[in-house]
């Protein structure tokens, strides 16, 4: 079997997609597969050994070139693009996976004469390929500044039915070699070439038999030298950088390839997470990864252009104490303590809903609600709990509040032209969720963003706002059902340590087995 995998992004992207081949690979190791990427990125093929069989170049600057400069016939690049096409065709591949995921890719695919096509997708004069629910949620939460609770390897794992995992630590090395990344590929994530300075000088003061290199392009290494002694770089192609990455104990970098090079191999890394970039979205995938940003919005400030946006993070904001602490903490081994935040009730909630739960599947939570617990304090989790169970009342109260005030079919068939007034009140309700930020997993994001949108008729308006509303519900009732389940969970928990014994859990008897402790687990 042949299967094409199309990767029409940008390096650090086709870095960070390793787990997905690697899991592609176990899934069907005896198939061949060809990875079709920009032309510009050819020489990442030495960091996919083993996992790639074939590569195919789509040329895209110099098919821009042939659009746009009078050099070039007219159709010249129609041409280069019906040559791929054909030579893509010529491999008979019996799948491709389409991880790039927009319009340009879509096309593409379109054209290919492929039995199984998964991914976004054109045919019949439409995109189609959403119909996985993982991947809907990838196209309606990545690409733009919607917030994600998933990383975007977990979301194309979802997606493409991939079991990924993130990459463990490696072993403890025996080096005592600190390696630094200084420059992203965007200013606004730069932490500054001083603060750099200033964190090795505290490194190598502070911990005397360690050593702090700094990892650079070729071209980066003229402005690098205002800074760091010739001594200090290390000037390499992205192979290069591998074997050294592999032969340090640290990595301090922001939003780089780096970082995904470095999480290929487990290396201990601190990511300093800086203006545009999400560390939600695209971290380095591994858990040897400890992230650093703010995390508050950056006020306006005249340090820079750049972080006079409120939704990013300027380099101010993290001091180089903070990441020398975090410096200390991976190289002494120290284990941070596993706490619960809300985010990780969201993050279940929302996964048992796209996985298809539903509230009949009382079970599926139940299991997921006993291994969730078992992962954090006890303390911990009811104090999360609390704020959890406000919330959902919040969000319930929201919900009602949206359906009682959107107009029924029959109204809204009436009016040719749907005026605010008409729904005043379901806009307030959703300028309210807006306005109190609250909503930060985003369940009420569709019903916002329909707000927002033209329709063609007041008929189509309706039917997509229901579509949403119905969406919310569904959403918030898989929520609530998680949320019971861990109450009780821990409510169990405490019958226990008061000797009372476990008590039957209701729904549990449908699935045909009993939760029940037998008389010698209560003896017990």
């Amino acid at each position: 079997m042949k299967i094409l995998v199309v990767s029409l992004l940008r390096l650090g992207d086709i870095i960070q997609q390793q787990p997905l081949l690697k899991a592609l690979r176990e899934k069907n190791p005896q198939a061949q597969i060809h990875l079709l990427i920009n032309r510009q990125f050819s020489h990442v093929e030495g960091l996919l050994t083993g996992l790639v069989d074939k590569y195919h170049f789509f040329d895209r600057d110099l098919l821009q070139r042939g659009l746009g400069e009078a050099s070039f016939n007219i159709l010249w690049s129609h041409h280069q693009l019906d040559q791929l096409v054909q030579t893509l065709n010529a491999e008979n591949y019996q799948q491709v996976l389409n991880f790039t995921h927009n319009k340009l890719s879509a096309y593409l695919l379109g054209a290919l004469q492929v039995p199984m096509k998964k991914g976004l997708h054109h045919s019949e004069g439409k995109f189609q390929g959403l119909e996985n629910p993982w991947l809907r949620y990838f196209n309606d939460r990545f690409s733009g500044v919607q917030p994600s609770l998933f990383h975007y390897v977990e979301l194309l794992g979802k997606s493409f039915d991939l079991p990924v995992q993130k990459t463990a630590a490696m072993p403890a090395a025996k080096s005592k070699q600190v390696l630094f990344q200084c420059l992203t590929s965007d200013t606004k994530k730069n932490w500054g070439l001083n603060n750099f300075k200033k964190l090795k000088e505290t490194i190598e003061s502070s911990l005397v038999d360690y050593k702090v290199k700094v990892l650079c392009a070729p071209f980066e290494k003229e402005s690098l030298k205002a800074y760091f002694a010739d001594s200090d770089l290390i000037a390499c192609d992205l192979m290069g950088a591998r074997e050294v990455l592999k032969q340090s104990c640290l990595l301090v970098t922001g939003d780089t390839s780096i970082k995904h090079l470095a999480s290929q191999w487990g290396v201990p890394t601190v990511e300093i997470v800086l203006g545009s970039s999400d560390w939600t979205k695209t971290a380095a995938y591994s858990v040897a990864t400890e992230i650093l940003s703010a995390q508050v919005p950056c006020a306006p400030c005249s340090h820079s252009q750049a972080c006079s946006q409120k939704s990013q993070t300027c380099a101010e904001q993290i001091t180089v104490d903070q990441v020398f602490a975090a410096v200390w903490d991976k190289l002494s081994k120290k284990t941070s303590v596993s706490t619960v935040s809300i985010r990780d009730i969201e993050k279940i909630s929302w996964s048992l809903q796209l996985d298809g739960g539903s509230q009949s599947q009382v079970l599926s939570y139940a299991r997921t609600a006993l291994q969730f617990s078992e992962t954090f304090s006890k303390a911990n989790l009811s104090q999360v709990l609390v704020e959890a169970r406000r919330l959902q009342t919040q969000y319930d109260t929201w919900l009602q509040a949206l359906e009682s005030s959107f107009p029924s079919r029959k109204e809204i068939a009436a009016k040719t032209v749907l005026k605010s007034q008409d729904i005043g009140e379901f806009i307030l309700t959703a300028q309210d969720i807006v306005k109190s930020k609250k909503d930060v997993a985003g369940y009420f994001q569709s019903v916002v963003e329909n707000l927002m949108t033209r329709f063609s008729s007041t008929l189509q308006f309706h039917e997509k706002m229901q579509t949403a509303l119905a969406e919310v519900r569904e959403l918030l009732q898989s929520r609530g059902q998680f949320i019971h389940s861990l109450e009780i969970v821990l409510k169990e928990g405490a019958y226990y340590a008061a000797g009372i014994g476990q008590l039957s859990i209701d729904g549990f008897e449908e699935a045909g087995r009993s939760l029940q402790r037998d008389r010698e687990d209560a003896a017990i």
